[in-house]
């Protein structure tokens, strides 16, 4: 049963924001925000600043105090073996031409590729690697010999072009039209080059409409609906260019009801900061996103939703995986993400709850690899992301602080030392609202602190 997913753009002030639904069931939310662009996909030509023989990297001035990070291993492929030092084959001023994958963390810079890609649903356009490939989830291999022909017949010289699984739903003139735009497109940034202002962009700047319709229009979108008719305008005239037939689903919101509330959308936006998502079952999973992983934890909470314990713990783990993967995609999670599912004695139900995480997975449309049930119950994943997590958007970063006792103590620590010094002299130290009462509720530290040190301890409030 084909499964039915919409497009919903909301475009603000100061803000676009873009959900994906299946069946009315959100499944991705994006956030562009106008004065914090994501530059993913957008291609500058920038200048090599310095060269790290460490990281086997360069760092990249993108101008408008843009600043990226190169891996040097992404560099296009070359005849010859590459040498040890990858940093021999560039320098420091170089101009160099690259590409955001993605955008920059907290403090960090933007992440950058020099196999620089144009991105269309059906189609990959390579400047820098020759020849017609055929994407690997594309397995219908009559359609794959059939492509790989076209590729070979449409002599593309020194390009490259990838056709991916929507292109098996494009005529052959069609993926003709867009494999031709590419190459004029590229041919006419590129024609001058000598002459451009470095660092600069070149192309796919951060328009959230186009940046949109790129990642998300495929074919099997039912519908796009925009509530801006200028957004509407600019998302039809892309899909004249680069997609089959999707200009006539592309449609205006024009009710009085704001878009996403229309479509339950702010509501699901409001459960995203939530750390525990409800299952229907009545269980639920718990989310904790750090730097370095996001851990999900299964909780069967007081469900039941069968008489065997055993079944019941298998229901609820598929359950809960089905929910986890929605999640992963609904807030943009990446990195390694480690989820802790109830424990399950039969290894028939771990190998079948492995085989329903491989459906989920193919679902997804980011790269996504999975280890095995450890013994614990644990599951490991590490998931590609291009842009920041909802979270790190949405939320104000808790910063961890002491506590109102471990100051007071730290202060008493800090006023002995100076009693030690100054024998019998009285000690002044400062203190907060907070400390004050805290002293006040303690007062048997006060005595203490005049037993052991025969100084008198005041307190002087801020």
């Amino acid at each position: 049963m084909d499964v039915r997913k919409d497009i919903l753009i909301n475009c603000s002030v100061g803000e676009t924001r873009m959900a994906v639904t299946e069946d009315g069931l959100p499944v991705e939310i994006k956030l562009f925000r106008d004065h914090q662009p994501s530059y993913v996909d957008s291609i500058f030509l920038g200048r090599i600043t310095k060269l790290s023989t460490e990281f086997q990297a360069a760092f990249v001035d993108l101008g408008n105090n843009l600043s990226g990070f190169l891996p040097l291993k992404t560099m296009p492929r070359s005849p010859g073996k590459k040498p040890k030092d990858l940093t021999a084959l560039v320098q420091e001023g170089q101009r160099i031409i690259v590409q955001v994958t993605a955008d920059a963390d907290q403090h960090k810079s933007l992440k950058l590729t020099g196999r620089v890609e144009l991105l269309s649903p059906a189609v990959v356009f390579h400047p820098f690697r020759a020849g017609a490939y055929v994407s690997s989830r594309l397995k219908d291999p009559n359609k794959r010999e059939e492509l790989k022909k076209f590729g070979k017949s449409l002599k593309l010289d020194q390009y490259g072009l990838t056709f991916r699984t929507d292109a098996q739903h494009y005529s052959l003139e069609k993926l003709t039209a867009v494999s031709r735009h590419f190459i004029l497109h590229w041919q006419n940034i590129t024609n001058d080059l000598k002459n451009q202002k470095c660092p600069s962009i070149l192309t796919q700047p951060p328009v959230p409409i186009e940046q949109i319709m790129r990642r998300f229009a495929k074919t099997d979108i039912s519908n796009v609906i925009i509530d801006n008719a200028a957004a509407v305008r600019l998302a039809v005239q892309w899909a004249n260019v680069f997609s089959a037939g999707l200009a006539d689903r592309i449609n205006e919101y024009t009710e009085k009801e704001t878009l996403f509330s229309r479509y339950e959308i702010e509501d699901e936006i409001e459960q995203i900061t939530a750390k525990n998502v409800p299952l229907a079952s009545g269980a639920w999973i718990t989310i904790e996103e750090t730097e370095a992983l996001t851990a999900i934890d299964v909780n069967m909470g007081s469900a039941q939703v069968a008489n065997d314990q055993q079944k019941q713990i298998f229901k609820i783990n598929k359950e809960a995986a089905r929910e986890v993967f929605r999640q992963l995609r609904l807030r943009s999670l990446g990195g390694i993400v480690i989820v802790d599912f109830i424990d399950m004695e039969d290894k028939g139900d771990q190998k079948s709850l492995l085989h329903y995480v491989d459906e989920l997975i193919l679902r997804d449309p980011e790269p996504l690899q999975r280890g095995g049930i450890s013994s614990f119950g644990l599951l490991e994943l590490t998931r590609r992301t291009v842009q920041n997590s909802l979270n790190n958007l949405m939320l104000e970063k808790h910063v961890l602080s002491k506590n109102t006792e471990s100051i007071c103590l730290d202060l008493l620590r800090n006023a002995q030392a100076e009693a030690k010094n100054n024998p019998g002299l009285p000690v002044t130290i400062k203190v907060d609202s907070n400390a004050k009462k805290w002293f006040e509720n303690n007062s048997i530290v006060l005595d203490s602190f005049l037993k052991i040190t025969g100084s008198n301890l005041k307190l002087d409030q801020l």
